[in-house]
């Protein structure tokens, strides 16, 4: 179920018939997304929650502070979505492209994509550079690996719209950020004031 009700009524009927899916054999797991940590307790009283799929990046790092640690507490599998936050972290992204979004992208709306938010993230992205260069992959390959280096994440959902992009961040899957690289991009989180959440796994 890819969002709540907004009032959380119908949380308990929607999640009963996921899991009365399974239980029947049409599906092999069941899971959420965007749900919050109490909402996955009720639906964890019902029946296991197999998946949650939430938005996840280091800009966008809230749930690091509720969700990931209770699904890895309950053996709950992590398909984090946006792990470069729309582009902003590719290393790609620039002050003109922002401003040359159309009106009917979401993004030019957003308020991470203008201002002092916009360049926060665009500084975030350059500080990953160094890192990338040390490990001969992109940017958007670092940031990729950053959300699968947390506790409970078992995987990212990477958006492309043509093969190039693919290749970009396709190193993401076999690169393991060391200490070192988490801490500076931590700092660099912490240096730039980008997004909100918990900046460093296991800190």
């Amino acid at each position: 179920m890819h969002w709540p009700a907004d009032d959380g009524s119908a949380l308990e009927e929607y999640w009963q018939t996921l899991l009365d899916l399974k239980n029947e054999g049409k599906v092999r797991a069941v899971g959420l997304s965007n749900h919050t940590v109490a909402q996955l307790e009720v639906a964890e009283r019902l029946g296991h929650v197999d998946t949650l799929q939430p938005p996840f990046s280091a800009i966008r790092r809230t749930v690091a502070g509720a969700e990931l640690p209770w699904c890895h507490a309950h053996e709950t599998g992590v398909i984090v979505y946006s792990p470069m936050q729309s582009g902003l972290l590719t290393g790609r992204f620039t002050v003109e492209r922002a401003k040359s979004l159309s009106q009917d992208d979401w993004r030019s709306r957003n308020a991470e994509f203008s201002g002092e938010h916009l360049t926060r993230n665009l500084t975030l992205a350059d500080a990953l550079k160094p890192i990338a260069e040390r490990h001969r992959v992109s940017v958007a390959a670092v940031a990729v690996a950053w959300t699968l280096a947390w506790p409970g994440v078992t995987g990212a959902i990477v958006g492309a719209r043509s093969p190039a992009q693919v290749d970009g961040w396709l190193d993401a899957a076999s690169l393991a950020l060391s200490r070192q690289d988490l801490a500076e991009i931590a700092a660099a989180i912490e240096t730039t004031g980008a997004g909100s959440g918990p900046m460093q796994p296991g800190v």
